[in-house]
C-alpha cells in the first residue's frame, strides 16, 4: 500500500516589537484555502507548498490537502484570531480523517509565530494533530530558516526540517527533502540543539561570510553522521524563551545527533565575533556607497526598517542622502499609506513631500507583480494602492501594504529600468541578495536606520 498524506499549513512570522497585532483578516488577505485550490495556486511555485506537494506526487502518494493559510510578517496574532485559525485547521483535518487514514502528515509552519498568552502555539498545534492519530503515523514539519522551534514541535513530530539558505532560495527543495526523508527513513527522528547565541538577521545571510561557512559544514556533517542537519538563524524579535540560533539534526541514533550538534556548537563559537559584528549606521554606509560609485552599480539595503523582519517600512531617512548623491537611483518600498493618499490627491505631475524632500508624482499604480528571481519564484506580491515618485535623479516606489522589495520585479513592474540606475536601495535584511546581487557591480552595502527591525531593537 502506498503513502497516504495530509498536508496543512499555518505560516506567520511574528515580531514582538511590531506596532500592531495580526488578525484573522490578515490571513484571509494573503491566502486561506483548502483542497485542490492549494495545488492550483502553489503547486508549481518555488515555495514550501510546491516542494511538498511535488514530492508527494512524484512518490505516487494519495494526498489530501487541509487548510493552508498564511499572513505577511507582523506582530503577535491575537489569541481569539489564532483560536479561530487553529479550529478551522483542525476541523479541515478531522473532515479528511472521517474517510481517509493517513500514513503521513505534513505541517508547514514558520517556527516564529507568537500568540498573545501562549508560550508555544505551534508546538500545541502539532500536539493536537498528534493526539488525533496513531503513533505509527509519521508527522513531518517544515520550518522557516528564521524559526525559533518550541519544544512541542520536536516532541510531537518525527522529522522537523528547516530552510538552510538566507535568502530562502532552497525552500522547494527542502520541502521535497522532508517528504523523501519521512517516506524513506522510518527510523529517523529530529533532535534540537540551541547554539547559545542569537545571530542578528543581517549576519545570518548565507551568500558569503561566516554563516555561509557554517551551512557548508552542515552538508559535511550530513555525510558523516546525520540524515539532515539544519542550522537555523532564528528570529531575534521574539519574546519566546527558546528564541535563538539553533540546529535541527535528524538522525537514526541520538548519539549521532549529539556528535553533530556538539560539532556545530564548536564551529559557531569559533565564528562568534564575526557573526555578532555591528552593522554600519546610515552615515557610515553612505560614505562607503560614495566611494564605491565609480566601480559600478551599488545596492544599498536598509536592514533597520525591513518590513519582512517586523519593521514598518515607513522610515524615509535615507531619501535625502540618496538625492544628495546626484546619481540616478531607485528606492523601494516605502510603506506609507498617507503618502500614497497624498499622491492620489495630487495626481500625476503633482507634488508631495517625503522626509522634507519635494517629490513629483510620476504615476499612480496598484503594487502587484510576481517574483521572477531565485527566491519564491512564482509567488505573487500585492502591496495595495501605490505610487511612483520622482525625487531628484531617482524614483521611489510607495506602497500601502507592508511588502518587501526583494525581487527585481518590484521595480521593473512599476516602470523602472534598473540598468539606468547607479544606486538601488531596498528595505531588506538579506532576501534582496538573491535577485539583486548580479546587478551590484559596485558592491552591496547595508545600513541600520534604527527602525523596528534594527538589531539594536531585538529583546535581550
Amino acid at each position: 500500500m502506498g503513502a497516504r498524506a495530509i498536508v496543512l499549513q499555518l505560516f506567520h512570522e511574528a515580531s514582538a516589537i511590531a506596532a500592531h497585532p495580526v488578525t484573522y483578516d490578515e490571513f484571509l488577505a494573503r491566502h486561506h484555502m483548502t483542497g485542490e485550490a492549494v495545488r492550483a495556486g502553489f503547486g508549481a511555485n518555488e515555495n514550501w507548498l510546491g516542494g511538498v506537494l511535488g514530492a508527494l506526487d512524484r512518490a505516487g502518494a494519495e494526498t489530501r490537502i487541509g487548510l493552508c493559510t498564511a499572513a505577511l510578517p507582523g506582530g503577535a496574532v491575537l489569541a481569539p484570531d489564532f483560536d479561530r485559525l487553529q479550529d478551522e485547521l483542525l476541523t479541515s483535518f478531522d473532515d479528511i480523517l472521517s474517510d481517509f487514514a493517513p500514513t503521513h502528515i505534513f505541517v508547514l509552519l514558520h517556527g516564529a509565530l507568537l500568540v498573545e498568552g501562549r508560550s508555544d502555539p505551534e508546538g500545541d498545534l502539532v500536539g493536537a494533530l498528534r493526539r488525533r492519530v496513531d503513533r505509527s503515523v509519521r508527522i513531518g514539519v517544515t520550518l522557516d530558516f528564521h524559526a525559533n522551534p518550541g519544544p512541542g514541535i520536536v516532541e510531537h513530530a518525527d522529522i522537523v526540517l528547516g530552510g538552510k539558505l538566507y535568502p530562502h532560495t532552497d525552500v522547494r527543495g527542502r520541502g521535497a527533502k522532508l517528504v523523501d526523508l519521512c517516506l524513506a527513513r522510518p527510523d529517523a527522528r529530529t533532535y534540537h540543539f540551541p547554539m547559545g547565541l542569537q545571530v542578528p538577521m543581517p549576519r545570518q545571510q548565507t551568500v558569503e561570510g561566516p554563516f555561509a561557512d557554517l551551512v557548508d559544514l552542515t552538508d559535511s556533517l550530513e555525510t558523516q553522521s546525520g540524515v539532515d542537519v539544519t542550522l537555523l538563524g532564528g528570529f531575534p524579535f521574539s519574546y519566546a524563551p527558546f528564541r535563538g540560533t539553533s540546529c535541527l539534526i535528524s538522525a537514526e541514533s541520538e548519539a549521532a545527533a549529539i556528535r553533530a550538534g556538539e560539532a556545530m556548537r564548536r564551529e559557531v563559537a569559533l565564528r562568534r565575533k564575526a557573526l555578532m559584528a555591528p552593522v554600519p549606521n546610515p552615515q557610515e554606509a553612505m560614505d562607503a556607497v560614495r566611494k564605491a560609485l565609480g566601480r559600478g552599480r551599488v545596492v544599498l539595503a536598509d536592514i533597520g526598517d525591513n518590513p519582512g523582519g517586523g519593521g514598518t517600512g515607513g522610515e524615509a531617512g535615507l531619501l535625502p542622502d540618496l538625492i544628495a548623491l546626484d546619481r540616478p537611483f531607485a528606492f523601494a518600498f516605502l510603506v506609507a499609506p498617507d503618502i500614497v493618499a497624498a499622491a492620489m490627491d495630487a495626481g500625476p505631475g503633482g507634488i508631495v513631500y517625503v522626509a522634507g524632500e519635494r517629490t513629483e508624482v510620476e504615476r499612480l499604480q496598484e503594487i502587484s507583480y510576481t517574483n521572477a528571481g531565485p527566491m519564491m519564484r512564482g509567488e505573487p506580491v500585492l502591496g495595495g494602492p501605490g505610487a511612483v515618485l520622482r525625487a531628484g535623479k531617482g524614483r521611489v516606489v510607495v506602497t500601502t501594504l507592508r511588502v518587501q522589495a526583494y525581487d527585481v520585479k518590484a521595480f521593473e513592474a512599476h516602470g523602472i529600468d534598473l540598468d539606468a540606475c547607479d544606486v538601488i536601495a531596498v528595505k531588506s535584511s538579506a532576501h534582496f541578495r538573491a535577485s539583486f546581487a548580479p546587478l551590484a557591480t559596485g558592491g552591496i552595502f547595508i545600513a541600520d536606520s534604527g527602525g523596528l527591525s534594527s538589531p539594536s531593537r531585538a529583546p535581550r
